[in-house]
């Protein structure tokens, strides 16, 4: 799965507070590159799914996001 961030780097200037946040079913495994200042955290974790967490101030994306769920 993508998500276009880069588009053509046409940002006006930094988003002030991004948060991306990552949920997968509990069976599956997910798998995502993440080049940013932010640390990928736990954050959600319970019998049905798994939350993935990153959290920038004044982030400006450089490539976009490719995630990849894996049943």
């Amino acid at each position: 799965m993508g998500y276009i961030l880069k588009t053509g780097a046409n940002w006006a200037k930094p988003i002030a507070d991004f948060t991306l946040t990552i949920e997968r079913p509990k069976d599956q495994l997910v798998s995502f590159c993440w080049k940013g200042k932010g640390e990928v955290k736990k954050v959600l974790q319970n019998d049905k799914v798994v939350q993935f967490q990153v959290q920038e101030k004044d982030f400006l994306p450089q490539q976009d996001l490719d995630v990849l769920y894996v049943p």
